[in-house]
């Protein structure tokens, strides 16, 4: 298992000047701009339409701020923290507003030619199993001990991504739990997602 912090992440400013992107995990490794999973941080600090990514499935979920409102060509969603992940065509390249001021979020895509991805918001009560996938992994949105993932809890902080590759090492499945260093148990409507890389739809 691989654990990736967000603050470890060097910033990667955007073309348009709109914000930063912080990488936590590419695969395959060193596959630059041709890789099959993507999971990634992104500051959204101004208005502006998101990048096309043609042939590439998204999920978006806002971690911190107050969210944004996604204006897609014949919809449109507000999306706040503790909201379920959002999933689109990442051709599709919704205009972003921010609804009061900067916002912290949650990139999860995938080529859809090469993979599937399932990201669902946790609760402290349920449990995940990692299953037979080729990935599996969870992100957390405040510090917290994550259990099933190794021969004792891992100690997670916040905005960190836990990460297995198959053949998964998990032995049980997984769950979290609050850290006796994280003060209020409850920081966040939900304290991360599951992430679930899976074979492509046929």
């Amino acid at each position: 298992m691989i654990l990736r912090p967000a603050a470890n992440a060097a910033p990667q400013p955007w073309r348009n000047g709109g914000g930063v992107t912080r990488e936590l995990l590419c695969l395959p490794a060193g596959a630059g701009d041709d890789w099959t999973l993507r999971i990634s941080v992104a500051d959204i600090e101004a208005d502006g339409p998101f990048s096309p990514f043609p042939g590439v499935t998204r999920w978006f979920a806002a971690v911190s701020g107050a969210g944004v409102r996604l204006v897609f060509r014949d919809a449109e969603a507000d999306v706040r923290p503790g909201d379920a992940p959002l999933c689109f065509d990442g051709a599709d390249a919704p205009g972003c507003t921010l609804l009061a001021g900067a916002t912290r979020d949650l990139n999860v895509m995938v080529r859809s030619h090469r993979a599937d991805a399932l990201v669902t918001a946790a609760t402290f009560l349920d449990e995940a199993e990692p299953g037979h996938g080729p990935g599996f992994g969870f992100f957390a949105l405040q510090a917290l001990a994550l259990h099933g993932a190794g021969a004792g809890p891992v100690a997670m902080p916040a905005l960190s991504l836990a990460w297995c590759e198959a053949p998964l090492a998990a032995s049980r499945a997984w769950s979290v739990a609050p850290s006796h260093d994280s003060g209020a148990a409850r920081e966040h409507p939900v304290p991360g997602y599951w992430i679930r890389l899976l074979p492509p739809k046929r």
